[in-house]
C-alpha cells in the first residue's frame, strides 16, 4: 500500500527511521509545510519528499487520492487533527496520527459513523502515551474481575535531562496548555472538569503510594468508553519537584499573569534548561531546594510508561500495575514514533478489520501488538532483552500484604 506521512518535524523524522523496518509499504511519501524539511526526513528511508500545505484543502485532497494509508504527526492538533480527518475520510485513506490533546479526540471519535461508511480505518493516539500506555493500561485491566480505577502514568524516573532538556518545542507547547486551563477526567462514572496538577496519589504495586500530577490527556477520556464501568479515570506524570514547581510557575504565568502559551513555554523551557546556559539563579536555588525535599522526602518513582488498575478479583481487591519491560531508545520522538508505523503495518497486513474511529484500546491487540514492540526494547544497560523476557512487567498486590510479582505469558510462545 502506499503511504504518505504528514509532518516531517521530530516524530516525522523518527517515523522515516522506523519504516524503514518494515516492509508492508510499496511506496512512502513524506510531506511538510517545508519542501527542504521533507526531502531530509524522506532521505532517511528512501521515500519522496514534497511540500504540502495541509490547510490547502485542494491540494491535500489530491495528494491523499494518490495513497492508500496516512500517518499525521503535525500539530497542534486543536487547529488540524478534525479537519485532516475529515479530508482523510473523503479521500477514503486508513488514517493514524498521535493526537495527544484530549477535546480534539473526543471531536474525532464523533467522526466514526463517517468513517464507517466509507470503509476506512482511522486509529488515533497512537504514540508512547496515548497509545502504548493505552495498551498497558488494558492488559492491567485483563487481571481483574471488576475494574473500579484506571491510571496512566509517565514521567522521568529522574532522568529529566534526557526526557526535557530540548528548548520550547511544539510538546512542550502542548504540555504547558493542558496544566493551565481546566481538563476532562473521567469521575463517578462520567466525564467532568478537573484542574491540572491536581495530587493523585498513585499506589504502584510494589513501589508503594506516590504522589503525582494530573495532567490533560487522552487516555482519561477514552479509556472508559471500552470500560463504562469505570470510577475514576486519569493521566498523571511524575516529575521531580523541582519539575512540579517549574510546571507550577508556567501555569499560573498563564492564568495569573497573562501570559501567552508560547511565553510561558519559553519560561519554562529556560528553566528546564539547567545545562544550556539558560539557568536563572531562582531556578537554581530551586533546583537545589527541591533536590534536597525528595531526598529527604524519599521520593519514588513510578515506571516512565505505566498503567495502574484497581478493582477486584473475585472478592479480593487488587492492585496491577503494567509498565514496559524496558525502554525505546531514540529520544521521544522514535517512541513516539514506532507504535504509529506498527498500527500502520497492522491495518495495512489486515491484523485490524473494523472500519471507523477509533482509539488504539478499542481496536488493536495487545499481545500482538506488544509481540511488535519486543525487539525494540533494551534493557537498563542498553542491551536487547533475552528471549525469555516478556515485553510487559506485571506487577500485583492485594490492599494488604504481601506483594507478589509476576510478568506476562512470552507474547513470543
Amino acid at each position: 500500500m502506499r503511504l504518505l506521512v504528514l509532518g516531517a518535524g521530530e516524530v516525522g523524522r523518527a517515523f522515516a527511521k522506523a519504516v524503514r523496518l518494515f516492509h508492508s509499504f510499496s511506496e512512502v511519501t513524506i510531506a511538510d509545510l517545508s519542501e527542504e524539511a521533507a526531502a531530509r526526513a524522506a532521505s532517511l528511508c528512501g521515500a519522496r519528499g514534497m511540500k504540502v500545505d495541509i490547510e490547502d484543502a485542494a491540494a491535500l485532497g489530491t495528494i491523499l487520492r494518490q495513497h492508500d494509508i496516512v500517518v499525521s504527526t503535525v500539530g497542534p492538533a486543536s487547529r488540524f487533527a478534525v479537519p485532516l480527518l475529515r479530508q482523510v475520510i473523503a479521500a477514503g485513506c486508513h488514517f493514524v496520527d498521535v493526537t495527544d490533546d484530549p477535546l480534539p479526540t473526543l471531536d474525532m471519535l464523533a467522526l466514526d459513523a463517517a468513517a464507517s461508511a466509507a470503509g476506512i480505518t482511522a486509529i488515533i493516539g497512537c504514540g508512547a502515551s496515548p497509545g502504548i500506555a493505552n495498551l498497558l493500561a488494558v492488559h492491567a485491566t485483563s487481571h481483574l474481575d471488576r475494574i473500579d480505577r484506571l491510571i496512566t502514568i509517565w514521567g522521568s524516573r529522574g532522568d529529566e535531562k534526557e526526557s526535557l532538556g530540548n528548548g520550547v518545542t511544539a510538546a512542550l507547547r502542548h504540555w504547558v496548555e493542558q496544566i493551565s486551563m481546566p481538563i476532562p477526567v473521567w469521575r463517578n462514572g462520567g466525564i467532568v472538569s478537573a484542574q491540572p496538577l491536581e495530587r493523585v496519589e498513585v499506589n504502584y504495586p510494589g513501589i508503594g503510594r506516590v504522589s503525582a500530577r494530573l495532567v490533560g490527556h487522552p487516555e482519561a477520556v477514552t479509556l472508559p468508553r471500552k470500560y463504562p464501568s469505570l470510577q475514576e479515570c486519569l493521566n498523571v506524570m511524575d516529575f521531580s519537584g523541582y519539575v512540579n514547581a517549574a510546571l507550577e510557575r508556567a501555569a499560573r504565568g498563564v492564568r495569573i499573569k497573562g501570559l501567552t502559551i508560547d511565553e510561558a513555554a519559553a519560561r519554562l523551557a529556560a528553566s528546564l534548561d539547567e545545562q544550556g546556559g539558560r539557568f536563572r539563579p531562582r531556578d537554581a536555588a530551586s533546583y537545589i531546594y527541591h533536590g534536597i525535599s525528595d531526598v529527604v522526602r524519599g521520593k519514588k518513582w513510578l515506571p516512565p510508561l505505566s498503567a495502574v488498575a484497581e478493582g477486584w478479583q473475585g472478592r479480593k481487591q487488587v492492585v496491577v500495575g503494567t509498565a514496559l519491560n524496558g525502554v525505546i531508545p531514540g529520544g521521544t520522538g522514535f517512541m513516539t514514533a514506532l507504535p504509529a508505523v506498527i498500527v500502520a503495518d497492522m491495518i495495512v497486513g489486515r491484523a485490524i478489520k473494523r472500519s471507523g474511529v477509533a482509539t488504539p484500546e478499542q481496536l488493536i491487540d495487545p499481545e500482538a501488538f506488544f509481540f511488535a514492540i519486543w525487539p525494540f526494547l533494551v534493557d537498563s544497560q542498553g542491551a536487547s532483552l533475552s528471549t525469555d523476557e516478556p515485553a510487559i512487567a506485571v506487577t500485583t498486590a492485594t490492599t494488604s500484604p504481601p506483594v507478589s510479582r509476576s510478568r506476562i505469558a512470552d507474547a513470543r510462545a
